[in-house]
């Protein structure tokens, strides 16, 4: 189910004073809003709230918007993504940050070409037959402009990896960083630090690797997200960030080590990430062997155009904060909603639970909260209350 998109609209000033008191006390009253949102100022701020976005995705980017923890971790990725070498990737890396609009919908304006890309997608095996048009193109991709901005983006599905306001920005965050020192650290044990290994195009792939999670895991109305389609069988996201980077014209090196995110491309499972190429270039409208991502072997099936760069390994080794951060979410939510009540959220109203679970967790993170967790209840309920005061 989509969030709804009222002709009536979902004017800012009716958000602020809304039913977002339970999870977003800042809110309680848009003249109080507004003032805090002015105080944010300099440095320090986020971009402004886009205008258009649906009333859920809205709500959540108010959320991102005043979490110090999402604003301090939004200028260290623009200062990451600045601090690529090389300028067009720089710029590219900046340019997605700035604006994650779905360039690959671009190519599918109308709803029947919408029907006949998924249709063309179901004989190539990529999606069911039966599968929704939405979850390959979900709302918003048929209008111009970002669907949610890229920091109060959920980095997952509900109870998943960093699935909060700015999630996205924090887990593209920590893979970036993670594959800076996977690369520097294969660089000096096995090419006496001559740079074998991109710095560059590993910052960039972790930076895009997602992106399009912007437009896939948007928030419904209840505090949920939209569910995921599965494509080439693996989280649709992964696909459509593939297609997203044809789109803006990268080329395959760097697109199947974009794509190697999911699986390692060896041992067999080169043969995931060559599907992927495949449904890529699909939903990008471009050929997959023109382009340069894939051949075929002798039998006839399709495989990588080129043996994998080492890039590609170490995009696979630095997506993997979710081994910490979906079990954080999982053991803390029993806890979160425990405390729910001394903060005037009713245990039985499922959608200001699920708001106030987004709230907590988008100025404090999933991880550090589980961190105070294994110290106690008491712990885990000051780290909760300090998260409150913040705002």
């Amino acid at each position: 189910m989509c969030v709804s998109h009222s002709s009536s609209g979902f004017s800012r000033a009716a958000f602020l004073g809304a039913g977002a008191v339970a999870a977003l006390p800042l809110f309680a009253e848009p003249a109080r809003a507004l003032d805090r949102m002015q105080k944010i100022a300099g440095s320090s701020a986020l971009p402004p709230v886009p205008q258009g976005l649906s009333p859920a995705n809205e709500r959540a980017a108010y959320i991102a918007y005043a979490s110090p923890f999402v604003r301090a971790q939004y200028h260290a990725i623009r200062a990451l993504a600045g601090s690529i070498g090389d300028a067009k990737m720089r710029a590219a890396g900046l340019a997605l940050l700035d604006d994650p609009s779905p360039h690959y919908a671009r190519r599918y304006p109308t709803p029947a070409s919408r029907i006949a890309l998924r249709d063309a997608m179901a004989r190539a095996g990529f999606v069911r037959p039966d599968d929704p048009v939405e979850g390959i193109f979900p709302a918003g991709t048929e209008r111009p402009g970002p669907v949610q901005p890229f920091w109060s983006t959920p980095g997952s599905a509900d109870d998943s990896h960093h699935a909060y306001p700015g999630g996205l920005l924090v887990h593209e965050l920590f893979n970036a960083r993670m594959a800076e020192q996977f690369a520097t650290t294969y660089d000096g044990v096995y090419f006496d630090k001559r740079g074998a290994v991109d710095r560059d195009v590993v910052i960039l792939a972790a930076l895009f690797h997602d992106v399009m999670k912007t437009v896939v895991f948007q928030y419904e109305d209840d505090g949920t997200f939209f569910k995921e389609l599965s494509i080439g069988d693996t989280g649709g996201h992964h696909v459509l960030s593939g297609a997203e980077a044809i789109a803006r014209g990268h080329d395959a090196r760097f697109v199947t080590v974009l794509l190697s995110a999911h699986a390692a491309p060896s041992l067999g499972d080169e043969k995931k990430v060559a599907t992927w190429c495949a449904a890529a270039a699909m939903l990008a409208g471009v050929d997959p062997f023109a382009y340069g991502l894939l051949t075929r072997d002798a039998g006839g099936a399709i495989a990588l155009a080129a043996l994998p760069p080492l890039e590609a390994f170490v995009n696979f080794l630095s997506d993997h904060d979710w081994v910490l951060s979906v079990h954080a979410a999982h053991a803390i939510r029993p806890s979160l909603d425990a405390l729910a009540p001394k903060y005037d959220v009713k245990p039985g109203d499922a959608a200001a639970l699920a708001w106030w679970r987004l709230s907590v967790t988008s100025n404090a993170s999933s991880i550090a909260l589980y961190h105070e967790l294994t110290k106690g209840e008491t712990a885990f309920a000051a780290a909760v209350a300090a998260s409150r005061r913040m705002e």
